[in-house]
């Protein structure tokens, strides 16, 4: 009964068109007014939402992205990637979609980088042959690799709320992310010669290409201290998000890209967006102490074991449950909402703790480019021009393959948790 009541009001209140933090907050109220449970709970758990060092990287490695968009680190990135793919069949689209996981790689912001290297590269695909729909489709699949390759919000997020090492989910991510991008390349590459897109005829003499890199280099050297330091165990997450904000504010202050209009600007996108994501975690806590005090994860969760024979037949329905999910709703408070009830089950049947952990973040990314509420076919329908069904036409082929990549890392737990286990022993 107090599982309809609860989840029961979240759907009503979302379905009304209230924001999802609201109708969190909403759902959990329901249940607080409903059994005399003091309101000073709902203070102290929204106070608690905020309170971790961990949720600094956040707006931090948000303001990274927002400050390489407004320097030339982006387009040095761009010019660098180019000079070596610029002569293979589709390079344009191959340079679009590796720039993107360097740029993830820097930002972990899905829709950052769209907005960085669509603005960048929409041009260059056009005067390559690709068309408006294929280029911008290819734009926001890229883009989806931010919120997948480390640094990731999602990931962030996710090991602060059920308490697993952020380190270790973004060492986790790695091989997902390179796979994807991989593969997204092989489809490009498809496209281009099915299409007959050419690459462009340029060629780069060994100066050119060694200028090209040299100016790359203050680029280059942000993932190199961002993830070598994390990885290294030299800095945690949040400390290398500072360091990854300083590094860009005195680059583009020393190269006067940036003004105080333009600092404004970064600052204003940051805060904009790092609140309403905080906003959700803290309405999510609240939620999170519903839930544990009505035990209903476990209730559900003894549910599902009772109907579900074993472990690989329960990856099959949370991948489903997951790209449902991530079509209707945004990654974090999708995360925030299923994780504390799917998880524990998961676990309880056998899967690694890490595996599901990266598992729920990169399978529900896959909403960043999925109809109807995908964040990147947006941000693409802004950054490029295009229509939103332009947009979408242009996704299909790339999120298709997305979700083969995501279901092969779900049945092959390796994939994930390989690295971690080589660098942490098992």
């Amino acid at each position: 009964m107090i599982g309809v009541l609860v989840f029961g009001s979240l759907l009503i209140a979302m379905l009304v068109g209230l924001p999802v933090a609201f109708s969190i907050i909403v759902a959990s109220l329901t249940y607080i007014i409903s059994n005399d449970v003091p309101l000073v709970i709902l203070a102290q758990q929204l106070v608690a939402g905020a309170n971790s060092f961990v949720l600094l990287a956040i707006p931090l490695f948000t303001c990274t992205g927002y400050l390489m968009e407004q320097t030339s680190l982006s387009r040095r990135l761009v010019d660098f990637v180019e000079c070596l793919l610029g002569n293979v069949t589709g390079s344009m689209g191959m340079v679009t979609i590796v720039s993107c996981a360097i740029f993830a790689a820097l930002t972990g912001s899905g829709p950052a980088t769209v907005a960085a290297i669509g603005a960048i590269m929409m041009p260059s695909l056009t005067r390559s042959g690709y068309s408006k729909q294929t280029s911008a489709g290819m734009i926001a699949s890229g883009g989806a690799l931010g919120p997948i390759i480390p640094p990731s919000a999602n990931m962030v997020v996710y090991g602060a709320a059920m308490g697993l090492s952020v380190s270790k989910m973004f060492i986790g991510g790695v091989v997902p992310g390179l796979f994807i991008a991989a593969m997204l390349c092989l489809v490009n590459l498809v496209i281009a010669k099915k299409c007959g897109y050419k690459s462009p005829d340029v060629r780069y003499s060994k100066r050119e290409r060694l200028s090209r890199i040299y100016k790359a280099l203050p680029t280059l050297v942000l993932p190199v201290m961002i993830l070598g330091g994390i990885y290294g165990g030299i800095v945690t997450p949040s400390e290398a998000a500072v360091l990854s904000v300083v590094y860009a504010s005195i680059y583009g202050l020393a190269t006067r890209e940036l003004t105080p209009k333009t600092i404004w600007t970064v600052l204003n996108k940051t805060i904009l967006t790092s609140a309403t994501v905080i906003f959700i975690i803290c309405a999510a806590k609240v939620f999170g102490w519903v839930l544990s005090t009505t035990r209903l994860p476990a209730v559900i969760g003894g549910a599902i074991m009772s109907v579900i024979p074993n472990k690989w037949v329960y990856t099959a329905v949370l991948m489903i449950i997951l790209f449902v999910v991530g079509c209707l709703m945004d990654t974090i408070p999708s995360i925030l909402i299923l994780a504390p009830i799917l998880v524990p089950v998961g676990i309880e049947f056998g899967m690694d703790e890490l595996h599901l952990g990266v598992l729920f973040c990169i399978t529900l990314t896959v909403g960043f480019v999925t109809p109807p509420f995908g964040i990147n076919l947006f941000t693409a329908v802004s950054t490029t021009g295009e229509s939103y069904d332009s947009v979408v036409k242009g996704v299909l082929p790339f999120m298709v393959v997305m979700m083969v990549c995501v279901s092969v890392c779900a049945f092959v737990p390796g994939l994930i948790t390989w690295l971690p286990s080589l660098m942490y022993g098992s």
